[in-house]
């Protein structure tokens, strides 16, 4: 096989040809730099491929970064083609890397009902009337996510009237859909005794068509995501494991999971576009938890 480090310089003005940007041009340029140093001692490309394959995910853990320097040097490879340099080589060597999928991080039973506990004992040492009802709002906004599985999105536009105390089900609202879920009446108590504490609390709310309030917000209008957020941020910071609307939604899933729910029923119920995505979760959840 030819030397092609003389190849590199020739392959900048090719890319320039193209109008690839000064950056583009730059970072492939050092990447086929880099190629023809590391392959220089090698004489035939498949060879040459491999070594610099095993090289790069050597060299750099970042999924990312192997899979932008293996399309640099696909590249620089159709050019050295075009120039004659070298004729057909296995692609397969330097194809994108298959991302590994990530475990998901679901709450184990122990943290579970250390979360659920949390805001209780808040309400219980609470200082002053404030105090209490916010960690009253916080404990039912827990137990709603935990039990319905719910994302922060759809849990700020619960109104009063999407509760149906006699059929046991509470509407979810999507941003394009909704859906009608089944709830305890543990839930429905726990929903009603928030609702009349913050009558009591806040009396100028009662016409306010919202379920989750805060003390800061324009009088009736609902907390945003981002409060949501902070809750289950405060609950990470003092516990010392992290809990997030997300890994209780996930628990909510991988326990009905377990009881060999059908995905069909379970991707609806979830609010899942497709089952296939429900399946894919079910595949990085944790084996034990």
């Amino acid at each position: 096989m030819e030397k092609i480090q003389p190849y590199v310089k020739a392959f900048t003005a090719y890319l320039k040809s193209l109008n690839k940007s000064f950056h583009t041009t730059k970072q492939y340029t050092l990447d086929a730099k880099q190629f023809a140093e590391i392959i220089q001692h090698e004489n035939k490309i498949n060879e040459a491929l491999q070594l610099y394959s095993k090289t790069i995910q050597e060299k750099y853990p970042s999924f990312n970064s192997v899979n932008r320097k293996f399309a640099s040097i696909r590249h620089f490879l159709t050019f050295l083609q075009l120039r004659g340099v070298i004729s057909v080589y296995n692609e397969e060597i330097i194809a994108p890397l298959t991302k590994q999928e990530t475990e998901l991080n679901v709450l184990k039973e122990k943290q579970f009902t250390r979360a659920l506990a949390y805001w209780p004992k808040q309400y219980e040492i609470a200082l002053n009337e404030e105090h209490e009802w916010l960690a009253l709002r916080n404990t039912v906004i827990v137990f709603t996510v935990a039990e319905l599985g719910i994302k922060p999105a759809e849990l700020v536009r619960m109104e009063w009237k999407h509760i149906n105390t006699e059929k046991n089900e509470i509407i979810v609202l999507a941003s394009k859909s909704y859906r009608v879920l089944q709830c305890s009446k543990k839930l429905l108590e726990l929903l009603e005794d928030y609702k009349h504490h913050t009558l009591e609390f806040m009396p100028l709310t009662e016409n306010s068509p919202y379920v989750w309030l805060g003390v800061g917000n324009k009088m009736g209008e609902p907390v945003s995501v981002k409060t949501i957020e902070r809750i289950f941020k405060a609950m990470s910071e003092q516990l010392q494991f992290k809990v997030t609307a997300t890994n209780m939604r996930y628990h909510a899933i991988q326990k009905l999971l377990t009881k060999n729910e059908d995905p069909k029923v379970l991707y609806e119920q979830f609010g899942y576009a497709r089952k296939g995505v429900l399946l894919e979760r079910e595949q990085r959840f944790p084996k034990n938890s």
